[in-house]
């Protein structure tokens, strides 16, 4: 699989429903039906990177800092599948493509998003912040995932 720039024709593929930064932006089954679905602008700042995987949604590099060469990651997929494909993709983009050294993203437990493939991508838990969202009516926990280069 190969991450190609954001295109006018692709903007249907940054709305949808997940939860918004999420490093698995996956569609949520228990998504109500009245609620707006989270919307990525295209890209206008430097220092994001926006990337399309053809067919099933985006990723974003944001939060660029390019002294210490480092991202955080946002994925929003319109479907789940080739979600293993893709992680190697944006690691493989994040550390080839863009030169950088350390890739990180947000992860909410509560949602079990399928952290394994993180692990095999060489991802690793780095922190937990307790009660730092807000989902379905309460404070929940979220994770910081990251992974480092190792040349």
């Amino acid at each position: 699989m190969r991450l190609r720039g954001y295109r006018r024709g692709d903007a249907h593929l940054l709305a949808g429903p997940w939860l918004p930064g999420e490093l698995l932006g996956l569609p949520m089954i228990d998504w109500p039906m009245l609620a707006e679905p989270t919307t990525v602008p295209a890209p206008t700042d430097p220092s994001q990177e926006l990337c399309i995987a053809s067919g099933l949604g985006f990723v974003r590099y944001t939060e660029l800092d390019w002294v210490h060469r480092r991202a955080r990651v946002e994925i929003g997929l319109q479907a789940p599948h080739s979600l293993d494909v893709l992680l190697k993709t944006v690691v493989a983009h994040g550390f080839l493509t863009l030169n950088l050294s350390r890739l990180y993203g947000w992860v909410t437990p509560v949602l079990d998003p399928p952290v394994g493939l993180l692990t095999d991508v060489g991802f690793q838990c780095e922190a937990t912040l307790p009660e730092s969202a807000w989902l379905d009516g309460r404070p929940v926990d979220r994770e910081i995932w990251g992974v480092v280069r190792n040349d």
